[in-house]
């Protein structure tokens, strides 16, 4: 939990902060943090590690079976919530994003010479207007000459023996298009021109490069937008889950519906058929869901199957959960969209959080299968989560790939350099994450080929 929270505060302060005491404490702050869940994701390899998807669930199962009960088939007074489920969820949605965002805003500021630029600051650069020497790789928004424009700049640094000048390069955005013979504003270091230069046509965006932040304000409240819209959408996601809920206390106008799981399988949930036109027909098929999920057979349903969707590999917990006896329990009133939210609690003492179709919880319940709970204060369960494989089953590759993406940020961030290491280091930390889902992304498969 507290890594995509790091890296949102260390996004945050390579973006907007300058290289002050303040920004040092929150970037080595930001990455202990980050190196202490690589810590404990490695301790979670060492000991469980290298296990299936299919061996964790089995654990998990084992986990939360044996509860308190009065019998195989009592039914539970309260059922615990299902908000951890969600809430992890989130984080890895929120981390994935946040680690990508760093990595952008780490090339982009070095894209611009941030090595170089924090080399001049500690030497004590000075700001002047040079002309251009020359101007390669241009890049225009528009054909007009006031187009913004990003290029490769060459201007000529005076020698410190009064000889020629010394050539620097460097990349530049400006407001418009240059041509040689123009000025910018370049900041160097007149007694040592050989570290090279930044530049630009504002002297402010010189200014901000040597105070070490990497975008500029207009640019930072762009970006903080984008971050709230995302952080909307996902709250909203979080909010209308089909399993998120609170602990409930099992009521007389709850349904229940005894059931075995038969496996897992896709169910398709269409509307009632309209119109015969053809936009009806359209809008019919755009409304159509699949879900995968579990498939539960009832009592004296030998017909009719139902479909339970939750937060997991359904193909896995279908091949594990596969002719458990367990209750099917929902309140009608708890919709949310075109679902019912629902518990599957099993016989062993399990329960499932999930959801199952209002047209097929209305057909079961019209169709007279369905009983009123009748639940046993006696009873007790345990939330079966199905969705922490994640952690048990991380592979040795994966681990490794983030330390060294980790150790190559870390790199970026702390040693001021304008040296040809940079962009080659960016390189390997960006892609070890991604090698390393490559190698073993995914648990291994079991062999009947079930992962």
């Amino acid at each position: 939990m507290a890594a995509p929270f790091a890296l949102v505060v260390l996004t945050a302060a390579w973006l907007f902060l300058g290289a002050t005491v303040v920004r040092d404490v929150v970037v080595w702050c930001a990455l202990g943090v980050l190196a202490v869940c690589v810590v404990i994701l490695g301790a979670a390899v060492v000991r469980d590690g290298g296990r299936s998807r299919r061996e964790a669930y089995r654990r998990a199962v084992r986990a939360a079976s044996g509860a308190v009960g009065r019998g195989e088939g009592a039914m539970p007074a309260s059922l615990g919530g299902a908000g951890r489920l969600s809430v992890r969820a989130v984080s890895v949605l929120v981390a994935v994003p946040a680690l990508l965002a760093l990595w952008v805003s780490v090339g982009a500021a070095d894209a611009r010479g941030s090595g170089t630029s924090a080399v001049l600051a500690e030497e004590g650069a000075v700001i002047e207007r040079l002309p251009i020497a020359r101007i390669e790789n241009e890049v225009a928004e528009g054909s007009s000459p006031r187009a913004d424009a990003t290029a490769d700049f060459t201007v000529s640094l005076p020698s410190v023996s009064g000889g020629d000048g010394v050539p620097a390069s460097f990349e530049a955005t400006t407001n418009r298009r240059q041509e040689v013979g123009a000025e910018l504003y370049v900041a160097y270091v007149p007694e040592r021109p050989e570290l090279g230069a930044v530049g630009d046509d504002q002297r402010g965006d010189v200014e901000r490069q040597l105070d070490g932040r990497a975008v500029e304000v207009g640019t930072g409240w762009v970006i903080a937008g984008f971050w709230v819209l995302v952080t909307l959408g996902l709250v909203a996601g979080w909010l209308t889950g089909s399993t998120r809920r609170r602990a409930r206390i099992v009521g007389p106008g709850w349904r229940a519906l005894r059931v075995t799981v038969t496996g897992a399988g896709e169910h398709v949930d269409a509307p009632p058929a309209g119109g015969a036109s053809a936009a009806d027909e359209r809008k019919r098929r755009e409304n159509t869901r699949r879900l995968k999920g579990l498939v539960l057979q009832g009592r004296d349903m030998e017909d009719t199957e139902v479909p339970f969707h939750s937060q997991m590999s359904s193909e896995v917990a279908g091949h594990v959960l596969r002719g458990s006896h367990a209750w099917l329990l929902w309140d009608p009133r708890r919709r949310r969209g075109r679902d019912i939210q629902a518990d599957l609690v099993g016989d062993d003492g399990w329960q499932l959080p999930g959801a199952v179709p209002v047209a097929v919880a209305e057909r079961t319940v019209k169709a007279g299968h369905t009983r009123p709970a009748q639940p046993d204060p006696q009873r007790r369960v345990r939330l079966l989560d199905l969705g922490a494989g994640w952690l048990t089953t991380a592979s040795l590759s994966v681990l490794l790939t983030w330390a060294v993406s980790l150790g190559c940020l870390a790199a970026l961030l702390l040693i001021p350099d304008a040296g040809g290491w940079r962009p080659w280091t960016a390189a390997a930390g960006l892609l070890a994450p991604v090698l390393g889902f490559l190698v073993q992304g995914t648990p291994r498969e079991d062999d009947d080929g079930t992962s």
